[in-house]
């Protein structure tokens, strides 16, 4: 996702938004500890996984496995 900034899709999907890859432990267990530090790692993470759904012009696929990242619960 990180490389998808500045292109341009026909079709982009986005496969294993799930909730125990998305967003990553070692993102978060960087703020170690910090509210402040951890609420700014999942804007981050939010960021980029908006930025990657919307590089897709015509059409956007995303799946997971189990529960979806939260982060898309938290855009709904």
């Amino acid at each position: 996702m990180h490389s998808m900034k500045g292109q341009e899709f026909r079709c982009v999907a986005l496969v294993g938004v799930s909730d125990h890859l998305l967003p990553p432990k070692a993102a978060l267990e960087a703020a170690d500890g910090d509210q402040v530090a951890l609420e700014h790692a999942r804007q981050q993470e939010r960021t980029l996984l908006f930025v990657a759904c919307t590089r897709a012009r015509d059409a956007l696929y995303v799946s997971h496995v189990g529960q979806p990242s939260r982060l898309i619960a938290e855009s709904r």
